[in-house]
């Protein structure tokens, strides 16, 4: 799909923002789209404005974002509102950095990632069905198997959009899943088991629409309950959706958690994720999945100060 009609416009981020931490995660986290491209302080990337594909280009200058928008024709003025709210949110504008600092300042561990990290903004694009499909295909499989089925699923369903001379490729939007037969996505894409999954989560969202930025306004409570009335979505999957609504805690990370907060690595990871997760939404309270979010970004440097037994 060639996007030729090009709309321009420019974002202010609140102070700290670091653009490229921002969209460049330096645990290798994308933005908005796994194929997305980063390049000397540009991103190239895309998403879906109600339903209809748009190309991204964005670079900073400071706290000024330049958002080059492509699209198939002109967006209405009213998309163009709506779409810088989308980017803006994206890009974490709305995040209490100041506050979570503070906070940080008296924790060793969160104070060190903050220095290494300032102005890193998590973000959340509004994409809950290509978040959906993230989380399913993480589910119980090496991240190797993961990015695997991720690229099939891309390739073989995903929406190809071409912009300012640069390819990228969308997730598929929930209908195109809902109508594929499972056993096409066991077959081809090789999905196994979560090919049923990955169905019956797109009928249901499909049916269901529901928006990342509605669901992050609601008290975590209710956010986790609309997250896991997808079909195959349970407590660690809507935490990969909205990190706001369940800390994404599994086996690896509740490793690392446990020998930064705890002192010693667990004899038995899985069951020892229940008890560390609750421990340390206790003691990071509303800054939880900011605190999170830093600490899996800045391993590398943690594990030059603290006694780590993976960091990837």
């Amino acid at each position: 799909m060639k996007l030729l009609k090009k709309t321009a416009f420019t974002l202010e981020i609140p102070d700290p923002f670091d653009f490229s931490l921002t969209v460049a995660k330096p645990a290798g986290w994308h933005w908005s789209v796994r194929n997305e491209i980063f390049k000397d302080g540009t991103l190239w990337t895309g998403m879906y404005l109600r339903g209809t594909p748009v190309g991204l280009k964005m670079s900073a200058r400071k706290n000024t974002v330049r958002v080059a928008a492509y699209s198939e024709s002109r967006l209405p003025a009213g998309d163009v509102r709506e779409l810088e709210s989308i980017v803006s949110e994206g890009l974490g504008a709305g995040e209490d950095l100041e506050g979570f600092y503070a906070f940080a300042d008296g924790d060793p561990v969160l104070k060190k990632t903050v220095g290494d990290l300032r102005g890193m903004r998590l973000g959340r694009v509004d994409d809950l069905f290509g978040s959906t499909i993230l989380a399913i295909l993480l589910q119980m499989a090496p991240m190797k198997r993961s990015e695997e089925m991720m690229d099939a699923v891309l390739g073989l369903y995903g929406t190809a959009i071409d912009f300012d001379a640069t390819s990228v490729t969308l997730w598929p939007p929930p209908e195109k899943i809902a109508g594929a037969p499972e056993s096409d996505l066991r077959a081809r894409a090789k999905l196994g088991y979560r090919s049923g999954r990955l169905v019956a989560a797109a009928k249901y969202i499909e049916g269901h629409p529901m928006s990342l930025r509605e669901l992050a306004k609601l008290p975590g409570k209710d956010a986790l309950k609309a997250l896991t009335s997808i079909p195959g979505v349970g407590a660690y999957s809507a935490g990969i959706i909205l990190w706001e609504a369940s800390l994404p805690v599994d086996t690896w990370s509740v490793t690392i958690l446990s020998e930064l907060y705890l002192g010693k690595t667990p004899e038995n990871p899985r069951e020892a994720i229940d008890p560390v997760a609750a421990g340390l939404t206790e003691r990071f309270g509303k800054w939880s999945w900011l605190a999170f979010g830093y600490i899996l970004n800045d391993l590398p440097e943690l594990a030059k100060v603290y006694r780590l037994s993976r960091t990837t």
